[in-house]
């Protein structure tokens, strides 16, 4: 047997090590289409021909033994120091590509794998050379190939994480093909993909899920338009024969995965969020903060003459301070837009509604990927889907809710505001959705849920492990929420219940249990949680009682051995507050009998500058006078007024005289025409 000194055989050798074989934190993944191979050897101008004719030159003729050239180099470098790769690359490069062109055809089943590979190796063959090729490596000699996987795993394995994890992996079905197909599972593109699907997972790699577990959850996760893999993937996990390889595939992924989220291009991924405040009647875009990253990040502007955009931390605010960032406006949320930098890329997904939730960080609203049920949300949409949006909240949302009046000066032109939407019904949500099919897709419908988890309830001892409540604070059960609603098996120490999985959460607290350990299985997928009478640690929780105020009211640390902790009244007598919004032009009390009290802004309170960080409250305090009705502030030509007493309307925006149409309700007439000028200015 001639000794193997094909140039061409380990050019391709080299050229696959550099390219795949390199220094990462992530995976090893041996994926080669077509498209990848352009890239990896942009000069060739057919790089798979050339491939296919390196792996023809190293072949051998003989029977039943077609890569037994580099079967004989692969066994002389075990028996060396393996400091370098196996020499087989070209071949196992050549059997990945041959797996990506599996389909169906005139010719093969998309089951035919040794076909595609015949194939791939001689691409100018006809059908009766393809159909004697086919033979000649399904046979034995593919048994080399086997072996050839194997040490590559193995090597990879040894580098101790240096090229990445391997996902080299066989299936009990797919004993011997099933090693290339592992590596045609996963594009660069699905690999950006599923660290998303690892975020929406909460995954822990300290604790992975089985593959059942696994399997369910990418089922549900990829029902959403925008979460969708690649075809090869979709087919896969569809297939009852690889099924098994794509969860062990995503695994080997998953516990190698460095908890960042990427892009296709490889970049760090910052979502932006679009931030909503109807008090100051803005909006911005909200860039979250990536803990493990030094800012400024520099990102590039939307076009070549624009200033880069440079995101600045503030601690403790959990969003970047963005300089430079473009304005919000319509045709940005209904295209989408990304902003690109060296190592990061923030983007913004097109969005013809939008989900907005109250955000703890900037005191108003900021978007979210859906619904969260018995929350109350603010929803804008696009004027096209406006109607339908109206209807599902006129059939499935709780009373209170009400339309924006946007006015001239329009906060999201084009889009309509619906104000106040509180889902609580689940069946009567799910109703109105099958009436309108198209709202799923753009997001109107509950939070997607990949995987059980516990929610809400009242935990203890959080410091010391997880999923441990009070008794009668029993925790909600959100069951894997696909697209379209699911019955699912729910089983509770035992019970089993047929529950719809609708994104609405499972009350477990309406079944009563004792102290101790609950099992649970939703849906396949095993959790517990446990119940204690009262907290394991008898001290009293760590920052309790550490701070209080004196009765000139200055915040301080409390005596070691005071008596009274937090705010100290000097009697029970004292007027009630309101809390009114800073920053407005104007501030008034309304008085009984036509009056009004002016109201100044106070400077932020003193403690603040203390706390080693810029901070300033939304709100003041104002003691109001028993007379007063309600408080107005203005901001240029608009007011908002906010009633203090009972009655309805609670909240008016207005444009009228206020204080002028305030001043009549002295007169007979006055309350009346005060109350004209609140219904129009209320719509």
């Amino acid at each position: 047997m001639a000794p193997m000194t094909d140039d061409r055989y380990e050019r391709w050798q080299r050229t696959l090590s550099e390219a795949f074989l390199v220094e990462q934190s992530s995976v090893f993944v041996l994926f080669l289409d077509d498209e990848e191979l352009r890239r990896i050897a942009p000069d060739l101008d057919d790089p798979a021909a050339d491939l296919a004719l390196a792996v023809r030159d190293a072949s051998s003729s003989a029977q039943g033994a077609y890569f037994s050239r580099v079967e004989r180099q692969h066994r002389l470098w075990k028996l060396g120091d393996k400091s370098v790769p196996p020499p087989t690359l070209p071949v196992l490069a050549l059997t990945v590509l041959a797996a990506t062109r599996m389909r169906s055809d005139g010719h093969a089943l998309s089951t035919n794998y040794y076909w595609r590979l015949a194939e791939s190796i001689d691409p100018e063959a006809d059908h009766t050379q393809v159909t004697a090729l086919r033979d000649e490596v399904a046979g034995q000699a593919f048994q080399d190939v086997v072996g050839m996987w194997s040490s590559l795993d193995k090597w990879v394995t040894s580098q101790d994480g240096r090229v990445g994890a391997s996902t080299i992996r066989t299936h009990e079905r797919l004993t011997r093909v099933g090693y290339p197909q592992s590596q045609a599972l996963l594009t660069r593109g699905d690999r950006a993909e599923l660290t998303s699907f690892f975020t929406a997972l909460s995954l822990d790699k300290t604790s992975l899920p089985d593959e059942q577990t696994v399997l369910r959850a990418l089922e549900v996760w990829s029902t959403r338009s925008q979460n969708r893999l690649g075809e090869t993937f979709m087919a896969a996990l569809k297939d009852d024969k690889t099924r098994g390889l794509i969860a062990a595939v995503v695994l080997a992924f998953a516990a190698a995965w460095d908890g960042h989220v990427i892009t296709r291009d490889g970049r760090r991924r910052i979502d932006i969020r679009l931030g909503v405040d109807l008090e100051q009647w803005t909006t911005e875009w909200l860039f979250p903060v990536l803990d493990d990253v030094e800012s400024p990040i520099v990102l590039d502007g939307m076009s070549y003459s624009v200033e880069p955009i440079s995101l600045v931390r503030r601690p403790p605010y959990r969003y970047y301070i963005a300089e430079n960032c473009p304005p919000v406006r319509p045709e940005l949320l209904r295209q989408g837009f990304h902003l690109r930098g060296t190592l990061f890329s923030a983007e913004f997904s097109k969005a013809e509604v939008l989900i907005f939730a109250q955000d703890a960080q900037t005191g108003a609203w900021s978007s979210t990927p859906g619904i969260t049920p018995f929350e109350t949300h603010l929803i804008a949409a696009d004027s096209a889907e406006s109607s339908a949006v109206s209807r599902v909240l006129t059939r499935a949302a709780e009373e209170g809710w009400t339309t924006r009046r946007q006015g001239a000066n329009a906060l999201l032109p084009g889009f309509r505001l619906f104000e106040g939407v509180r889902f609580k019904n689940d069946k009567a949500l799910q109703a109105a959705l099958v009436e309108e099919p198209g709202l799923r897709v753009l997001g109107v419908a509950p939070t997607l849920v990949p995987r059980a988890r516990f929610v809400r309830g009242l935990p203890v001892d959080r410091e010391l492990a997880a999923n441990h409540y009070l008794l009668g604070g029993e925790p909600d059960i959100l069951l894997p929420t696909p697209e379209e609603p699911d019955v699912v098996i729910l089983s509770l120490n035992g019970y089993e219940e047929l529950i719809t999985a609708n994104g609405f959460p499972f009350e477990v607290r309406r079944l009563r249990y004792p102290v101790g350990e609950v099992d649970v299985i939703a849906d396949g997928q095993r959790l517990r949680f446990t119940l204690h009478a009262e907290s394991a640690i008898a001290a009293t929780p760590r920052g309790t009682g550490a701070l209080g105020w004196s009765a000139e009211g200055a915040i301080t640390t409390a005596a070691e051995n005071a008596q009274i902790i937090g705010a100290i009244a000097d009697g029970a007598s004292d007027p009630p507050v309101v809390l009114a919004r800073r920053g407005k032009d104007d501030t008034w009390l309304l008085l009984d009998g036509g009056g009004a009290q002016r109201c100044d802004e106070p400077g932020v309170p003193a403690f603040t500058q203390g706390v080693g960080f810029s901070f300033a409250p939304a709100f003041f305090e104002l003691q109001v006078p028993p007379s007063a009705q309600w408080l107005a502030q203005r901001m240029g030509r608009d007011w908002r007024l906010i009633r203090i007493t009972p009655g309805i309307p609670r909240e008016v925006r207005a444009a009228f005289d206020v204080l002028g149409t305030w001043a009549r309700t002295a007169d007979a007439s006055g309350a009346t025409f005060w109350t004209l000028q609140l219904g129009i200015a209320n719509g």
